[in-house]
């Protein structure tokens, strides 16, 4: 397999293809070839690249050469079927940079070429084709798991952070772009776990601050102690690092009236009780007929044994 000299830095997938089709007559190569991240390998005469250009192209970017072979605006060219590819020349485009190699490499893409300090002390990964790989010592570090992820679908940013599952816990990667698809790969983990701390006591902090307020109350910070005070405020630490005082300021609280006892309500039915007037009973009067009538025979017989004894008495 031939070294691939990546000095064509200015030629990238995102550049035109009237570019390309210029860096290609200004070099040796005879084909143009793009290797995506994923899918297939899309290698071009200088005729197809003309041809492109003619029909409207020209600003389109190299990446989306797949997308034109897919309409069937170009059909690319399948390497295998030219006759001594490996010594054919051909210039490249894929994720990491340009290069100028022979066809064979456009036959099998998948090995990419490492940069000279690719085997520094330093954690270092590479994408190509879909693949992301890792050197030794990224590996000593933090595992071959990284390389389980699909390069295709990171971030296509200079920074970015991808959350790993672990048996442990989540782990976050933090990777940075040294130049496209190469980058250094940090394990934030901590730093993260700290920063998602310190953001939930600082909502906490708000929402206590929010209630102060709502209450009519008024806070400042202070980077001393009021003076003259005990009370009244609160000195702020953050892994026991004095950050400063918070001074609170609430309104008096207002003496509420007592409150006389509450009768119990009354239903309605003794409610209609007490609004009817009271009526004295009627007095029934007994005729002397009526008492004579209710003294029964024993008693009028005691009552006429009475009288004849009391007459007997004045004889």
């Amino acid at each position: 397999m031939n070294e691939r000299d990546y000095s064509l830095k200015s030629l990238t997938p995102d550049s035109t293809l009237l570019y390309f089709l210029r860096t290609l007559f200004g070099s040796a190569a005879e084909y143009a070839v793009y290797i995506p991240d994923s899918g297939d390998v899309i290698t071009l005469t200088k005729g197809q690249l003309v041809f492109l250009v003619e029909r409207g192209c020209a600003d389109a970017m190299i990446k989306t050469l797949p997308q034109l072979s897919a309409r069937n605006i170009v059909r690319p060219v399948n390497p295998e079927e030219i006759d001594y590819p490996a010594e054919v020349r051909a210039l490249y485009v894929e994720t990491t940079g340009a290069f100028i190699g022979t066809l064979e490499t456009a036959i099998y893409p998948d090995e990419p070429q490492y940069p000279q300090w690719w085997d520094a002390p330093v954690p270092f990964a590479i994408t190509s084709r879909g693949v992301l790989r890792l050197n030794d010592t990224a590996v000593s570090m933090f595992g071959a798991g990284l390389e389980k992820l699909n390069a295709s679908e990171l971030p296509d940013r200079d920074e970015f952070i991808v959350r790993l599952e672990a048996p442990n816990g989540a782990r976050f990667m933090a990777f940075r772009k040294l130049r496209p698809g190469i980058f250094t790969v940090d394990d934030c983990t901590e730093d993260l776990n700290d920063a998602q701390d310190i953001t939930w006591w600082a909502a906490v902090g708000q929402t206590w601050v929010k209630e102060i307020e709502a209450k009519g109350g008024k806070w400042q910070r202070l980077s001393a102690p009021p003076e003259g005070r005990r009370k009244g405020y609160r000195a702020c630490e953050w892994q026991g690092q004095l950050q400063g005082y918070l001074d609170i300021h609430m309104p008096p609280r207002k003496k509420s009236p007592q409150k006389q006892p509450e009768t119990p309500p009354q239903s309605q039915e003794e409610t209609s009780k007490h609004d009817e007037p009271i009526q004295p009973e009627p007095l029934t009067m007994r005729q002397p007929d009526d008492v004579i009538g209710s003294i029964g025979p024993q008693a009028m017989a005691l009552l006429a044994a009475g009288q004849s004894r009391e007459h007997e008495g004045y004889y």
